[in-house]
């Protein structure tokens, strides 16, 4: 067989982000030439990387997404290895997290459209339907589910394009699974707060949530506050704040939303597609709605400083800065829980457990 042994290195630009599992940080993949193009490099936190569980279902993630192409999924390009560390290249998404997003909503006091929030809802619906009907080379079903669908885990484009990441903690079926609970518990469904088996309809799940965090403009389905193993409690229970909506919040996206966020599986959408199409029915009935061009120039609009030049690495753009908010409005960081919390062991408040499992994203 034929190979082709190519040159190719990466120049780190800057870090963007860390997470439950690892860094992500921009960089410029340089070849032969002069030949240059922008590019994500995750890699594993330290504290993992000698840990063979943990690097196992790294590259597992790399296999599992590696052949899914998608707009509204940011793709993988290579998976590799340096000094002993894996690492996989990805698509770079010049814009902001949907999490900033709402964020800067806060911070200037602004409603979030409803039009908008249904619109990015609708394109990571499309991003996940694709990845949940994927097929193996023998046409079995790979049974893909993200498991983190959150605020955090979506990227808008500076050309309004939403996008799914972080496949970080997603897996098939026939992975093996340890006996810990992770996600993000404000946007973790009941049965994945429970341990039980899960499938696409958890992601439903999640992706209602983060709808209903778009539609009440940064307010979580469920209250955060007190101690982790209640916030459990509340997410196992299918606890949801519906005040929290507002009053004027359209009646049929309101049964869209009650579909998604149910509590049985058994009475959620059937099908990831049917949700997209219920979802752009609603925006699009009228013989118009929302578009990408729409959505980037709201965008635009809103956070002018988003489409400044960056000198340097491109830290002068501050237009996103966090705003001071309560942890009754903030979404949890990804969170593995240990066993007492299912079985009423310590008595730790929710920021003492999140400082020493969760790594905070920028």
């Amino acid at each position: 067989m034929k190979k082709i042994i190519g040159s190719v290195e990466y120049e780190i630009i800057e870090n963007i982000a860390e997470g439950g599992m690892g860094s992500v940080v921009k960089a410029l993949k340089k070849g032969v030439e002069g030949f240059e193009k922008v590019v994500a490099i995750k890699t594993l936190l330290d504290c993992y990387s000698s840990d063979k569980k943990f690097v196992t279902k790294f590259i597992e993630e790399a296999k599992l997404v590696a052949n899914l192409v998608h707009e509204n999924i940011v793709q993988i390009y290579q998976l590799d290895k340096f000094n002993g560390d894996y690492y996989f290249v990805l698509e770079y998404v010049d814009g902001v997290s949907l999490y900033d997003f709402i964020e800067f909503h806060k911070k200037i006091r602004q409603c979030f459209p409803e039009n908008l929030a249904v619109f990015i809802a609708a394109r990571i619906a499309r991003g996940l339907a694709y990845a949940h009907s994927r097929c193996d080379a023998t046409g079995s079903p790979l049974n893909i589910v993200h498991c983190d669908v959150c605020p955090h885990n979506i990227m808008i484009t500076t050309e309004g394009l939403p996008k799914l990441t972080d496949f970080g903690i997603a897996r098939a079926v026939n992975m093996g699974d340890d006996d810990s609970v992770s996600g993000k518990l404000p946007f973790m469904s009941p049965e994945q707060a429970n341990r039980q088996n899960i499938d696409f309809r958890s992601d439903i799940y999640s992706l209602g949530a983060v709808l209903f965090y778009m539609l009440s403009s940064g307010y979580t389905a469920r209250r955060l506050e007190g101690q982790l193993k209640d916030i459990l409690q509340q997410a196992k229970d299918n606890c949801i704040d519906w005040t929290r909506l507002p009053k004027d919040t359209n009646k049929d996206l309101l049964v869209i939303l009650r579909l998604m966020l149910d509590t049985d599986p058994d009475e959620r959408y059937q099908k990831t597609s049917e949700l997209a199409r219920d979802l752009e029915y609603h925006i699009y009935k009228d013989g118009y709605g929302p578009t990408i061009v729409t959505l980037a120039n709201y965008m635009r609009e809103t956070m002018p400083s988003l489409y400044e030049p960056r000198p340097g690495t491109g830290k002068d753009r501050d237009a996103l800065s966090k705003s001071s908010v309560d942890i009754d409005n903030q979404p949890e960081k990804t969170i593995v829980l240990p066993d007492e919390y299912f079985q009423g062991g310590k008595n730790e408040t929710t920021t003492e457990m999140c400082s020493r499992k969760t790594v905070v994203l920028p």
